[in-house]
């Protein structure tokens, strides 16, 4: 019998389900202000990325995130949304929505669902200041559910300058369980594990947050950059923020009509992660 792959829709979440089995590997949805991808499921059914945290209710699940998009003299910032986090916090001033447009263009495939979402980045007056294209490709594999996230950004409506920021670009909330505060490990590639100082602010080809589950053994989520050539620079912290953010370093610029493409592969894993399986997803 064939895998074959259907999405059920809840409250505007679009679940990728397995027909002959019911294993759901995640979903896509939007609210008022941004699109993301959440839940996320390994194939025995946990978790390991969160829909957003108390003290950061816009890191959520897997996410694209750039704050502040400058295009001529307008700026905004596309990194924080609502709700506010108190009266002065500054990561709210001139906050902009991306307003994902109703129509997704769904595409079943044997091993999942892709998805491509519409979204203009709009500013704190409504007026657009870029495109995007996000690209969301759900599938299973024997051992794993992958998520790859391509963000297509495009000048639409003049140059678009991106600043040097920490807050961006394409990344995940990690499930509390897989992080140091649980005894969570942070591994990296040469074999590097630890806390996130094994690879915060560094280049690898992979980073991932494992841990065991009390009475189901180990699982966790790997991460590997898409853009070819490119390890980093990851930005990770403890608490569960997990970038890839080109922006950490320098600036990005692009002329009009033309885009900044960025993409993540994220994996939610059972079981121990060995160096056959780094390879072999990287490869994917």
């Amino acid at each position: 019998m064939k895998n074959i792959f259907e999405v059920k829709v809840n409250a505007k979440t679009h679940l990728v389900v397995q027909n002959n089995t019911g294993r759901c590997l995640g979903g896509i949805g939007a609210n008022f202000y941004r699109p993301f991808v959440f839940p996320f499921y390994t194939p025995a059914g946990h978790t390991v990325v969160q829909e957003f945290a108390f003290d950061h209710p816009f890191h959520n699940g897997v996410f694209v995130g750039q704050g502040p998009v400058q295009v001529g003299e307008r700026e905004a910032g596309f990194w924080a949304s609502p709700p506010r986090r108190s009266f002065t916090d500054k990561v709210f001033e001139k906050l902009g929505r991306m307003d994902t447009q109703k129509n997704i263009d769904i595409t079943p495939h044997e091993s999942g669902v892709q998805f491509v979402q519409n979204v203009i980045w709009r500013d704190e007056n409504e007026e657009p200041l870029i495109d995007e294209m996000r690209t969301v490709n759900l599938y299973a594999l024997d051992d794993a559910t992958v998520c790859d996230m391509t963000s297509e950004k495009i000048a639409s409506y003049g140059t678009v300058t991106y600043p040097q920021t920490k807050f961006g670009s394409i990344g995940i909330r990690v499930e509390p369980r897989l992080l140091p505060l649980m005894g969570g490990i942070v591994l990296g590639d040469n074999d590097r594990k630890g806390g996130v100082e094994v690879v915060h602010e560094g280049e690898s080809d992979y980073v991932a947050y494992q841990n065991t589950l009390t009475g189901h053994g180990r699982f966790g989520v790997f991460m590997s950059i898409l853009n070819e050539g490119v390890r980093g620079p990851w930005f990770i912290r403890d608490y569960g923020m997990a970038l890839y953010n080109p922006t950490w370093t320098g600036p990005i610029s692009t002329p009009v009509d033309e885009t900044w493409k960025i993409s993540l592969r994220v994996i939610a894993y059972d079981r121990e992660l060995t160096s056959a399986r780094t390879e072999k997803w990287c490869r994917l």
